[in-house]
């Protein structure tokens, strides 16, 4: 019974997939309840782009700060590598759906925005730690 391995506990254990998928998991989570608020009332779809943007963002300060703070240490480290894990599982799930709406600029913008915000997110998880 001592072998069998629990799988929450696998995530537990290793703090870049924990933050990964608390990341992965509250992006997907946030933008399908935004999508559910922006259908059913009746708000503007100007507001869309930014509110994405902010639970994107959001998301990525979340995963390097429970990263580091699962961790106990290198902060810095784990906020840039969940930062690119997460730049580019999404980047890969928006190629999927849509290619029409990727551009290289707007690509590397993304890219340095979510490094910077996650690589923030992991040194502010230490100062908790």
């Amino acid at each position: 019974m001592n072998n069998e391995k629990n799988h929450v506990s696998f995530f537990g254990e290793k703090p870049l997939l924990f933050g990964l998928a608390v990341s992965i998991i509250f992006t997907v989570a946030g933008i399908a309840i935004l999508s559910l608020g922006f259908y059913f009332t009746s708000l503007s779809e100007m507001y869309l782009k930014p509110a994405e943007s902010f639970i994107y963002l959001t998301g990525a300060f979340l995963g390097g700060f429970l990263a580091a703070k699962k961790a106990g240490g290198k902060g810095l480290v784990y906020g840039v590598e969940i930062g690119i894990c997460y730049y580019l599982f999404f980047i890969i799930v928006s190629l999927f759906f849509s290619t029409a709406s990727l551009s290289v600029i707007a690509l590397a913008l993304k890219g340095v925005y979510t490094i910077i915000i996650s690589a923030a997110g992991g040194i502010c998880g230490l100062a908790f730690a």
